[in-house]
């Protein structure tokens, strides 16, 4: 058990991991480059930087697997065909 102010940490770094990757539904993500970026870029800048973190991630010796959650359909399918697992998210999260 841990004392108060210890932090918990993983005994073997070294082994396998696994990373979740929560994901907004696109049409709603990155909204504060609305303005800077424009409508119609911000989903698709936003699955460039899923598919980013998704490919770098995978490509790491340790990492087990990617797990995405998201409820964005285009998305699941787009970062699934890169390997990464894919979980519903609750609706409207």
């Amino acid at each position: 058990m841990r004392t108060e102010g210890e932090i918990a940490t993983n005994t073997d770094p070294a082994g396998p991991w696994s990373l979740v990757v929560p994901l907004k539904p696109l049409a709603r993500a990155k909204s504060r480059l609305g303005r800077a970026a424009g409508e119609s870029v911000r989903p698709r800048l936003a699955l460039a930087f899923a598919q980013d973190t998704v490919a770098a991630a995978l490509s790491c010796a340790r990492v087990r697997d990617v797990v995405v959650v998201t409820d964005d359909a285009a998305a699941g399918a787009a970062l699934s065909a890169l390997g990464a697992r894919i979980v519903p998210d609750s609706p409207a999260a």
